[in-house]
């Protein structure tokens, strides 16, 4: 068995994925838990008789994402297109979707080499920035994509045009109220007058579109989910939408207005461009070792059985 590990590397600019063991600076505590956590995790590995290879250099049979929730959601959208099982090892803070905590990587190693892994796959969304003179009428002819960046850009693209996403895209004001218009497959569907608009996916339902009012939908359900940030006036709820639905968000009147991916800004927008949403061409592959581990990490990390003194 081949096994790539992964271990979040930060600085002040940016947001790497370091895929190699070599030597790295940390500034936290818990960036360099996750360097040693990952080298301990190497020597284990190899010896139990298995390789630990290069991601980028050699295809492995799994990958191995040490941090938290980010690390493995980074990690995830930079390889999806290997089609490779990814199982994070919780370094970080919540660790909703990653499949063990830092304190259990040894009976987890175990697990993975005994090859006693659920796969749990789940779609993408891409977000790609068009002309701001385009009319709000949708196409569902898929865009080819350059796998090996981090942000996936349309050839023929500037960097900053076209992104994938793992858990959602949000489109948001912060200086003052924006407006914006939503169609669904060409058809005006929604205007909101509010800080923004969140279109995420099953997995991003348990993320940034949960603490604004969305649904918890189940991993396995594929859809994509619009939901409002604090509009004005009557609340507007949540909508989900088929997972081939096309999406086309105008930013009609806004100063300072961001398309935001996975929780990172990636982009300006400015009044009259148009985001299009589709569904992502990759889909991620997520390795747990319980076929309920969706349902038992909603207890554990948002405490649902017990809010009723239950």
């Amino acid at each position: 068995m081949k096994i790539g590990v992964v271990f979040k590397e930060e600085n002040k600019d940016d947001f790497k994925i370091k895929s190699s063991l070599r030597s790295s600076s940390f500034r936290t505590a818990g960036l360099k838990k996750a360097k040693e956590l990952a080298s301990e995790a190497k020597k284990y590995i190899e010896a139990k008789g298995h390789k630990v290879v290069e991601v980028e250099e050699s295809k492995p049979d799994y990958i191995l994402s040490f941090g938290g929730d980010g690390t493995l959601i980074h990690t995830a959208c930079q390889y999806a297109h290997l089609g490779i099982p990814f199982i994070g090892i919780n370094v970080g803070r919540l660790g909703f979707l990653t499949a063990a905590e830092g304190n259990d990587w040894q009976e987890a190693l175990d697990k993975l080499i005994a090859n006693k892994v659920f796969i749990s796959e789940r779609i993408t969304l891409e977000a790609k920035v068009v002309a701001g003179n385009e009319l709000l009428v949708a196409s569902k002819k898929p865009v080819t994509r350059n796998s090996s960046s981090l942000s996936l850009r349309a050839e023929g693209q500037s960097p900053e045009t076209s992104y994938r996403a793992v858990n959602e895209a949000a489109i948001k004001g912060f200086l003052r109220i924006i407006e914006l218009e939503i169609a669904v497959n060409g058809e005006k569907f929604l205007k909101v007058l509010g800080d923004g608009v969140i279109i995420s996916t099953q997995t991003g339902s348990t993320a940034y579109s949960l603490s604004s009012g969305g649904p918890i939908v189940d991993p396995h359900l594929d859809c994509l989910l619009i939901t409002p940030i604090n509009p004005i006036g009557l609340p507007i709820p949540s909508v989900v939408i088929s997972p081939d639905d096309v999406v086309l968000v105008k930013v009609v009147k806004g100063d300072d207005v961001s398309l935001i991916i996975d929780g990172q800004e990636h982009t300006k927008l400015k009044e009259g461009e148009i985001v299009k949403f589709t569904k992502g061409k990759h889909n991620v592959k997520f390795g747990y070792f319980d076929k309920q581990h969706f349902l038992k990490s909603l207890n554990a990390k948002f405490g649902l059985a017990g809010r009723f003194g239950g």
